[in-house]
């Protein structure tokens, strides 16, 4: 019967670590993903896009900040700025070009 304390030691060691793998498969797989945003057709807005050329970056974002759009800059007198690789259908990118919007996308 000594070997009853150390197997009680044993088995709650093993509930506690097979707890934490499934607190971890929970969060990757079994989580409810976040909502996510509307899709968007390529081309469907390309008459709201329109609104954004010829503005300055910071009108520009204010804009899209009224849309509800999230935006950035993703080039500078066609120097390309550092962005994140991840593609979201809510936010625009915009092409600076002497101070101006001259081109748009949408990811």
């Amino acid at each position: 019967m000594k070997l009853a304390p150390f197997a009680l030691l044993w088995c709650a060691s093993l509930a506690v670590l097979l707890s934490a793998c499934r607190e971890k498969e929970a969060l990757v797989g079994g989580a409810p993903a976040p909502e996510a945003p509307p899709l968007i057709e390529k081309g469907e807005n390309a008459a709201s896009d329109e609104a954004f050329i010829g503005r300055t970056a910071e009108a520009a974002a204010a804009l899209a900040k009224e849309q509800g759009l999230l935006s950035r800059v993703v080039s500078v007198d066609g120097q390309r700025q550092p962005t994140t690789r991840d593609y979201r259908l809510n936010r625009v990118n915009f092409e600076i070009e002497r101070g101006k919007v001259v081109r748009v996308s949408r990811g």
